[in-house]
C-alpha cells in the first residue's frame, strides 16, 4: 500500500467544496486509513503579483501605502484559505486519519508536483475536472500527471 498520500484540493474559489473535491477527499481518506500514515492535504491559491513601480507623478509614500495594502490583502487571502482548508479536512480527522495541512501560493501545476516531491508522496489524489469527461483531462491535470513522482488517482463524484 502507499506510504505517503497527498490530496490536492482546489478550494479557493468556492464557499463549499465541489463534488469533485469531496470525492477526492473520500478516496484519499480511505487510502490513508489503509496505510496508517497521515494524509497530507494541499491547497494552492493564486493571487495577482502586481509590480510596484514608482511613477514620475507618484510619491514614494503612495508606493509604500500600496505595498502595505497588497500585503494586507495577501494576509487576508491566506487566512481565508486556512479557514477553508480547516473546514475541508475536518471530515478526514473525524474519520480517524491524522492530517498534515499544507497551503501554498502559486501555480497549481507546479506547486502540486513540488509538494508531492518534497514530501515523497507515492500517491497523489486529485478530483476530476468538473466540466470534462474522465477521459478528457485539462491542461493542469495533464501537467500534474506527467510530472508527479508517484501514482495519480483521479476521483470523480459517484465513482
Amino acid at each position: 500500500m502507499f506510504q505517503k498520500v497527498l490530496l490536492a484540493a482546489s478550494i479557493q474559489h468556492r464557499d463549499v467544496p465541489s463534488p469533485q473535491a469531496l470525492a477526492a477527499r473520500e478516496v484519499a481518506t480511505q487510502l490513508a486509513k489503509a496505510s496508517w500514515h497521515p494524509l497530507h492535504v494541499l491547497t494552492v491559491y493564486t493571487s495577482p503579483e502586481l509590480p510596484l513601480v514608482q511613477l514620475p507623478l507618484v510619491g514614494p509614500e503612495v508606493v509604500e501605502e500600496s505595498k502595505q495594502l497588497l500585503m494586507a490583502e495577501e494576509a487576508a487571502l491566506y487566512a481565508d484559505m486556512e479557514l477553508k482548508l480547516r473546514d475541508y479536512v475536518e471530515a478526514i480527522a473525524r474519520a480517524g486519519v491524522a492530517v498534515v495541512p499544507i497551503i501554498r501560493r502559486g501555480n497549481p501545476r507546479e506547486e502540486v508536483v513540488r509538494v508531492a516531491t518534497e514530501i515523497g508522496a507515492d500517491c497523489l489524489v486529485i478530483g476530476s475536472p468538473s466540466h470534462r469527461s474522465m477521459f478528457e483531462l485539462g491542461s493542469t491535470i495533464r501537467a500534474i500527471c506527467q510530472r508527479a513522482p508517484g501514482i495519480v488517482v483521479m476521483a470523480s463524484p459517484g465513482s
